[in-house]
Order: C-alpha cells, then structure tokens, then sequence
C-alpha cells in the first residue's frame, strides 16, 4: 500500500511543501501558497456548514484568502495564497500526553464525520496536523478537506491508525508510554510492529482483532500487490454511508479508550514534597517576584510536576510550556480544567536529558523545541539535582544548555543534605565532586548575571534569579 503524505510543520522561518502547495514562515505571519485545484477546493470548503462551525469554535485554525496585493514578494508565485492564524507554540505528538493525543484523535474523526455528512472528507490523519491552544485542539491543514469521490475508501485510515489508534491502544491495554514509539518512527506504529506487539490472546480487546491483526493480515496478502484495490473497493458499493458507519465506530472506540496508570511518584509530589509551610511560601513569593520583574512573554517550567508554577505565571499574562519527563504528571496537569481554563499552559512530555531534536527529512521536518518556542523566562526548580546525579549530566554543562536559551532563569539548588539528593545518592557511588553550591555558582556567572538569590530553611535548598550576560 502506497504510505499516506507527510505532514510538515514549521516554526521560526522556512518553507514546507506538500502535494498542494508550500507553507511559508515569515516573521510571525504563517502563510500557505496553494495549486490552482487546492485553490478551488479551499472555495468550495468556505460555503460548507461544517467550515463555517469548526472555524467559529477555534477547533479549525482561522485562516483567510490573500488579495494579490497582500502577498510578500519573496514568495514565489501560485495559484492563490492564504494565511494563517499563528499557533503560539508548536507541539508534537511525542510530546503530547495519551489524553491530548485522544483529544486530536477525536478532532480528527469528528471533523471526518461532519464533512462526509456534506460530500467531503480527509485526504489523510497525521496528528501532526493538529496542534494544541491551551487545552483546545485546533486543526491546521486545510487542504487536506477535498471532496468526497464516490466509491472512494477513506485513504487516511491506515496513517489514523499507525499514527493515532496504535499509540493509543498500546497505552491504553499494554500500559506502554506511546511517545518513544513516536519519535522513533515519524510515521508512526506500522501494522506489522502492531500485530507483533498484541499477542493473539489481547485479540478480544476492543479493536485490536479488527484493526491490528486483520488489517496486518491484509497487509502481508495485499500489501505488496499489483491489483487495484482502490477501484475494486469502488466497484463493490464503499459508499458514504459505509465510511461514517466505520468512522463512527472509530469514533466509540477512541472515546471508550482510558489509560488506568497507577500513581508515579512524581505526580504525588505536591502531597509528598519535604519543604515546610513557611519555605513554600518564600519559594512562591521569590518566583512571583521573578515573572513580575521579566514579565515574560513566554516562561518554561522544567520539570514542572503537576504545575504549581506554571499556574502562577500563567495568571500573570505569560504564555507558559510546562514540561516534566513524568507522563502522568503531565497527564494530570493536562486533565487540570482550573490549571487550563486561561488557554495560556501548553503540557508537554519532555526529558531534558534527552530533549526533542530537529529530525526528519533533512532534519527539518520536525523541530527542537527551542526553535519552536523560545521563552524569555526559564524556571528551573528542583530540577538541577535529577539531571546532574539522576542522568549524569555535567552540572556545567546543563547551565551551558540552559545559558544558550538566552533567557532570564530562575533556578534552585537542593544541597547534598536534602532528603530528594540523600534518595538519588543512596545506591550509586559519589562521583559528582561537581555537584555543589560553589560549583553551581561559578557555572552560572559564566553565562548570568545573579540579580537576587534567597536560602530557604536550613539552606539545604538556594533560589536564584539570573540574567543573560550581554554577548560581547
């Protein structure tokens, strides 16, 4: 079977082409040149009900015709030209949480639906087409709507899968975290890794004998052939009504879908943590103090737990990305409706030890997160510890990663002493002379200018607020 099209996403600058035309990034302004059959098609779509619907509720990115005169000049000449409401911060589904990840997919078959009712469909089901606004899903490529051929099977079906039902499925019935299966293959889970996943005794799970084991086994018969099932599927009677009664089914059993995790221990950590009232309280007023002196367009939380302080910054008007290596406490975050009614807090699956790359076709079809998002105030709590004694990482060298943000930082050292650093230490040998308060702060004043700092407690943890140091 002939792989459904790639979706390329873009952020800071750039172009990405696909079968209808190019997207352009330019500054803030997102801007797509169309074919002359795309074109038409994006008119067409303008009259529909199930446009005008979407579109209204945000879940379908706003986007409008440019006259000739609009278009910059830079770009080269097509049939027509659109523009695009900017997404504040792409995502990618390898960063995204099961309950984001079944969000999109929801996204994707209810638009799915609505469109067959008015003689449409999708062309494809890559989740990279869907992007996050806070808690909303929000779809972003138009010209995959085209109408509806009759006879035609839905062709985005085995890309949905790979991309969304598998990952799915494996978290949901397996307890397997879907984003390393993600970033490994950009195309997702193929059916054939699927069917070797389930073992013929998970059959009777919901799904996995329709979509995983018999479509790999249609794969294997049919998969390398010469015949035109696409016209024999036609010729047999795949009408409308056989594509919404399946994309209804999809639609039931992506919602029955529930990842039942049992507790980590990062996401109990606002109830297990060892800082005292009064501690607590200092450490909160010191980072309300710091996002009230940058005033921070966009502030990173790393190693954001559940988001105590991505809250705080998302109340004071700064545009937050929380991220934490812990799936469930993302997932908790994520599932917070007081935490995302302000629209302002994207979660994020995120190991700094290993953040995501630039990758893909020429290591640009997909982005590191810093060329995506660049924030202007990073808060850095309670972290240094994990990455320095946790995974190894030169304590220097993680204040170099952290310098090259060139953003403001606030930053917390947990001394030795600590009951958390005690833990990490208590089955490893001490090979971390590194890993100190003098150490932390010769690696800082390399790169920062340290503005303010307080000691909490018994000065077994030090909060510091830095400044970039001006580049000669």
């Amino acid at each position: 079977m002939k792989p459904a099209p790639r979706a390329f996403a873009c952020a800071q600058g750039g172009s990405f082409r696909d079968r209808n035309g190019r997207v352009y990034v330019l500054g803030r302004r997102v801007l797509r040149g169309l074919s002359a059959e795309a074109l038409l098609n994006f008119r067409s779509l303008l009259k529909t009900r199930f446009y005008l619907n979407y579109s209204t509720s945000g879940e379908i990115i706003p986007s409008r015709e440019l006259l000739a005169a609009e278009v910059p000049e830079e770009i080269p000449s097509w049939a027509g030209y659109l523009e695009h409401e900017l997404v504040p911060c792409i995502s990618y589904p390898y960063e995204w949480t099961f309950s984001m990840l079944r969000d999109a997919a929801l996204l994707q078959l209810r638009l799915l639906e609505a469109a067959l009712l008015e003689g449409w469909t999708m062309k494809d089901a890559s989740p990279y087409n869907v992007q996050f606004i806070g808690k909303k899903a929000v779809f972003i490529d138009l010209p995959s709507f085209e109408p509806l051929v009759s006879g035609s099977p839905w062709s985005g079906y085995r890309q949905f899968c790979e991309m969304y039902l598998f990952p799915l499925m494996l978290q949901a019935y397996k307890d397997l975290d879907f984003q390393p299966f993600l970033r490994a293959r950009i195309d997702g889970v193929d059916v054939q890794t699927a069917a070797r996943l389930f073992a013929w005794s998970e059959r009777i799970k919901p799904g996995v004998l329709s979509h995983v084991w018999l479509q790999a086994l249609f794969d294997r018969k049919y998969g390398g052939t010469d015949r035109n099932l696409r016209a024999e599927i036609g010729s047999a009677g795949f009408g409308k009504e056989m594509l919404l009664a399946n994309v209804r089914k999809l639609l039931r059993l992506v919602r029955s879908m529930q990842w039942n995790a049992a507790d980590s221990e990062w996401a109990s950590y606002e109830d297990c943590h060892t800082y005292s009232k009064q501690d607590l309280a200092e450490k909160y007023a010191f980072v309300e103090r710091a996002l009230e002196t940058t005033r921070p367009k966009v502030t990173w939380d790393l190693g954001c737990n559940t988001g105590r302080y991505s809250r705080l910054a998302a109340s004071l008007g700064s545009r937050v990305v929380a991220m934490d290596a812990d799936h469930l406490s993302i997932e908790k975050l994520y599932g917070d409706s007081t935490a995302m009614a302000s629209g302002l807090i994207l979660p994020l699956v995120q190991d700094f030890s290993d953040p995501s790359p630039s990758w893909g076709w020429n290591h640009r079809e997909r982005t590191a997160l810093e060329t995506r998002c660049a924030p202007e105030l990073v808060l850095c709590l309670a972290l240094i510890h994990h990455m320095v004694i946790g995974r190894n990482i030169p304590l220097d060298q993680f204040i170099d990663w952290l310098a090259g943000l060139k953003s403001a930082l606030v930053i917390e050292f947990v001394g030795r002493e600590d009951a958390m650093v005690s833990k990490l230490l208590l089955n490893r040998a001490d090979h971390y002379p590194d890993y100190s308060q003098d150490g932390l702060e010769s690696s800082l004043l390399r790169h920062f200018a340290i503005e303010n700092q307080v000691a909490l407690g018994a000065g077994q943890r030090r909060l510091y607020y830095c400044q970039p140091r001006p580049v000669p």
